[in-house]
């Protein structure tokens, strides 16, 4: 978001390299919303199979290690970064302020930024309705309310998984991470697992909470920006192991 606003104070200008792969139609923001949401039942049901095994392997075998992750990380509770970090995730200002970025780049001449800002502020909306859907379906109790990791109860109006926080920063982040792969908003990434992890120490949520709220904020703005940039997807990631050092890359 500070990326976002950064560019809108700084009039963003537009440059045949920036606009790549996006275009000047004024109407196609309604109609992402409306294509979008007509191809989401389907996207669903054309989920990997192997994507879903290995995020649910992930988040069960991190559920393992939750009551004794929340206990090290406790210590970091009164420490006034993490305040502040936590304050990156409330939806309640993060949704408003990207509302405000995409406004304001409606009055540049940068497609591309526009629509970075518009698809940030649609994952930001879509991500928090899967989110909260989830949180209803699951009904798992917070680390400040029970010292039982798995105390889950369906509908029972428990809010911890996934985490909220997390699922707001992601969602916001990867959008502008993807359309600007730059060495600033890998550090906006950073902050952004910063604010997820600080919900840990302040004993709002387990760790697979804040992992499985991350992977809807990558997941669903992913998927947009794959529909709003025909051809983003075809990318590469890399992992390497060599003796004294691990690698991970990842290609545009």
């Amino acid at each position: 978001m500070m990326l976002g606003l950064l560019m809108l104070a700084c009039g963003y200008r537009n440059t045949s390299a920036q606009v790549a792969a996006t275009t000047d139609d004024p109407f196609r923001f309604v109609s992402w919303i409306l294509q979008d949401t007509k191809a989401i039942p389907r996207s669903l049901m054309m989920t990997s199979p192997v994507k879903m095994g290995i995020s649910a392997v992930t988040l069960v075998t991190i559920a393992q290690f939750d009551e004794t992750l929340s206990e090290n990380a406790v210590d970091l509770r009164k420490r006034e970064l993490m305040r502040i970090l936590e304050e990156m995730g409330d939806a309640n200002a993060i949704r408003p302020l990207s509302l405000v970025i995409f406004t304001g780049s409606l009055f540049t001449d940068n497609h591309r930024f526009q629509d970075a800002a518009f698809t940030s502020f649609q994952s930001l909306v879509y991500a928090s309705l899967l989110t909260n859907a989830l949180k209803l379906g699951f009904g798992r109790a917070r680390p400040n309310e029970t010292d039982e990791a798995y105390d889950f109860k369906p509908f029972s109006g428990k809010t911890s998984f996934p985490s909220g926080h997390a699922t707001t920063a992601f969602a916001a982040i990867t959008p502008w991470l993807l359309y600007y792969p730059h060495s600033v908003t890998v550090i906006a990434l950073v902050v952004a697992t910063g604010t997820a992890f600080s919900r840990i120490p302040l004993l709002y949520h387990w760790p697979s909470d804040v992992v499985a709220g991350a992977l809807v904020g990558v997941a669903t703005s992913s998927w947009l920006v794959r529909r709003h940039r025909p051809g983003s997807g075809s990318s590469n990631m890399a992992f390497q192991v060599a003796p004294g050092s691990v690698s991970l890359t990842y290609k545009w």
